[in-house]
């Protein structure tokens, strides 16, 4: 009798730790759950806020770039025949968007603020996103879209890069001229302080002169058509995944 009871008395203590165990591991992994699940809402959270700073980033360089496209369309179709007291006007008043400068002497880079994307990519922390769809237009968006953009507007900067070297070589008075400037100078010029229409249209009669200078202006008008294509796909792929995150957001919060 003794013998039986000891037995219940065993199998009911070891039920007692079994259950104990299995609700503790079950309260467990509750916890770890909802963890995942806190980290996985900051994370999209996150994401929603870079996206929406890339957008506002690429609005405006879109809005610098086409003005610039519209004016280098322009000097293409005119070039032989450029009416110089209309292009300083532009110039003088086009401050750092339009200016001899920018267009014959320096390039336009894309730096998009991508580092928070980039960082949940990096470090693994893409792989607390339930959504499968979220992941691949993300790792998408970033190896591909984001590359290609950077690719064409590397070669438009081996363009001007290049014309720049053929300038630096010129034994030209007028080209040495037109490459003097100081640090005030362009200030002045990009924020549109100063009367400089006199040096603009030496500028442009020096400029014109050169048959490498036209055709410069041809590739970085055939390069830039690349970089706008391109940083439309981004642009469209990045609202793809705006569209993903913000579903995603209804779902879990």
């Amino acid at each position: 009798m003794k013998s039986k009871l000891g037995l219940k008395k065993f199998i009911f203590e070891t039920l007692v730790i079994i259950i104990g165990i299995s609700i503790s591991f079950w309260l467990n992994n509750m916890q770890e759950n909802s963890n995942t699940a806190k980290k996985e809402l900051e994370i999209l959270k996150s994401i929603k806020l870079n996206i929406t700073e890339i957008e506002s980033y690429i609005t405006n360089r879109r809005i610098t770039l086409d003005d610039e496209n519209d004016f280098m369309n322009y000097l293409s179709v005119h070039w032989d025949s450029l009416n110089l007291d209309s292009i300083v006007d532009v110039l003088q008043n086009g401050r750092h968007i339009k200016s001899f400068h920018n267009l014959f002497l320096d390039y336009r880079e894309f730096h998009p603020p991508i580092s928070e994307i980039s960082s949940i990519i990096n470090d693994g922390s893409i792989a607390l996103i339930s959504n499968k769809n979220i992941k691949i237009e993300l790792i998408s968006f970033m190896d591909n879209n984001y590359d290609y953009v950077n690719q064409n507007v590397k070669s438009e900067i081996e363009l001007q890069q290049s014309f720049r070297e053929e300038l630096l070589k010129s034994k030209s008075p007028e080209i040495a001229k037109i490459l003097e400037t100081t640090s005030l100078e362009l200030k002045e010029r990009f924020q549109g302080k100063i009367d400089y229409k006199n040096i603009i249209i030496n500028e442009f009669k020096a400029i014109v002169k050169l048959n490498s200078a036209k055709n410069y202006l041809n590739l970085k008008i055939r390069q830039r058509y690349w970089v706008m294509t391109f940083m439309n796909g981004f642009s469209r792929k990045l609202n793809k995944v705006k569209k993903l995150v913000d579903a995603e957001l209804l779902i879990l919060n």
